[in-house]
């Protein structure tokens, strides 16, 4: 994370006029970088000028390796791939807000237990993958919010639009969820899982299956219409 945190510095401090201090292939490193570094790595105990000469030439060539990278990097990856690493850095950030039960962690892991295999096909034991199935959850849930908020146009045709407030209650003036007398109907989307479904609408995974008559070990499919209590 430090290191992710010091080439987010460098990018932010490029172009910014500062004292040049070194250079490395002809790219400037500034003091304004080696003050940056040092107040995380000494906790602002210690600018650059106060360091040894031998200390200054070994926070120097650290940095330099950071430039160097950095620099490189900006000329060999795409703006594709740019966009990715901005994207998925951006969502672990959100995703970290986000508290997941291990009930739901246990849940998921049952429900999709047999796409967890190793090389020899062997099902993964929970404990060596409930945290990337926490993590899942949690971006899942972080982008859930980003699109309860978004509108989205086709054609023409609003055919999702944001969450609007009617006094207390909230509705959301497009939905997968239509309602047909005591039940709704869920559209199944991708990322869904039962236990995310039960959650939303307030009701046990138990109850959900019964409601549509599902087997225990019966996965839902994208697209699938499933009947949920009416809101």
């Amino acid at each position: 994370m430090k290191k992710v945190m010091l080439v987010f510095a460098l990018l932010v401090t490029m172009g910014v006029s500062a004292k040049t201090i070194a250079t490395v292939n002809g790219y400037a490193i500034d003091e304004k970088e080696a003050n940056a570094f040092l107040k995380i790595a000494t906790k602002g105990k210690v600018t650059f000028s106060k360091l040894r000469k031998k200390d200054k030439i070994s926070l120097v060539e650290r940095l330099a390796v950071d430039k160097l990278v950095l620099k490189t990097a900006l000329k060999e990856v795409s703006k594709k791939e740019r966009d990715n690493i901005v994207a998925g850095f951006w969502l672990r950030q959100k995703a970290s807000k986000f508290k997941v039960s291990d009930k739901d962690v246990k849940d998921a892991y049952k429900e999709n237990k047999k796409y967890f295999k190793d090389k020899k096909g062997k099902i993964i034991p929970f404990k060596e993958v409930k945290e990337m199935i926490r993590n899942s959850i949690a971006q899942k849930k972080a982008v859930k919010k980003m699109m309860d908020k978004a509108k989205i146009v086709m054609g023409g045709k609003v055919i999702s639009s944001p969450k609007k407030k009617v006094g207390k209650k909230t509705v959301k003036s497009t939905s997968t969820a239509k309602n047909s007398g005591k039940y709704s109907r869920y559209t199944v989307k991708s990322g869904n899982t039962l236990s995310g479904i039960a959650q939303k609408y307030k009701i046990s995974i138990k109850e959900l299956r019964k409601m549509n008559s599902m087997g225990e070990k019966a996965m839902i499919k994208i697209g699938q219409k499933l009947k949920v209590p009416a809101k």
